[in-house]
């Protein structure tokens, strides 16, 4: 990207390369989505070749995208947690959107966020600021403190009965150096635009981390959802 940072992309294939028919097959407009990992994931080929592919294999004709921090920070300013210093992360999506459009066919109303912890906050965050370039959220272990009524959004979210991270209900956390004050999860539908969508899903028994069992489905309702 011109401002030096990058992103992983796993994009639709056709056989055999360079006919008519893939040729129409390719340039047909796509659905693209996020996956934002939580803050300290890792960024490396391997790590991000292992959950495109594991997400290819719901969406395969969608773009799906690994996000990559900026300077290696692997965390995300998602206002409410969890960098140190301001980073435009959202501006950073968009270029990715740009970016991807130079070279593919891109369905703009069709482009979501699967993101867990701190990737599921900065998931809302961009959703919430720039509903006409994320449409559509899954956030698992998640919450977000600011406006959400720039427009209609579409938003789901899996959280854990037991998670002390990100407490359900809210509440001041020491997290990454500082105290984070995490709103009440479900409390940012009474900030959402009439009209918008939200569901949550509460896991009894479950504290912070998530499993393929919240993955899966959360992908596949962000493709029903984008479609």
């Amino acid at each position: 990207m011109p401002d030096g940072r990058t992103y992983v992309a796993r994009v639709p294939t056709c056989s055999p390369v360079g006919s008519a028919e893939c040729a129409d097959v390719l340039a047909k407009p796509r659905t693209v989505i996020f996956f934002l990992h939580g803050a300290g994931g890792l960024e490396d080929p391997a790590t991000s070749a292992y959950w495109l592919g594991a997400f290819h294999a719901i969406a395969p004709d969608a773009i799906l995208v690994y996000g990559i921090s900026k300077d290696g920070s692997r965390r995300w300013d998602a206002g409410v947690c969890c960098t140190t210093a301001p980073v435009d992360d959202v501006g950073y999506l968009a270029e990715v959107v740009d970016d991807l459009a130079a070279s593919w066919s891109i369905a703009r109303a069709r482009v979501g966020a699967l993101g867990v912890s701190n990737g599921g906050m900065l998931a809302l965050r961009a959703t919430c600021e720039r509903p006409d370039l994320v449409t559509a959220v899954a956030a698992l272990s998640a919450t977000y403190d600011g406006a959400c009524d720039r427009g209609k959004v579409r938003v789901a979210q899996w959280h854990g009965a037991l998670d002390t991270v990100v407490p359900l209900d809210g509440g001041a956390v020491p997290l990454y150096g500082a105290v984070r004050n995490f709103p009440p999860v479900a409390s940012i539908a009474k900030r959402m635009t009439a009209g918008s969508v939200f569901v949550v899903s509460i896991l009894p028994g479950r504290s912070h981390a998530m499993t393929w069992a919240e993955y899966r489905p959360a992908m596949l309702w962000l493709l029903g959802v984008l479609r």
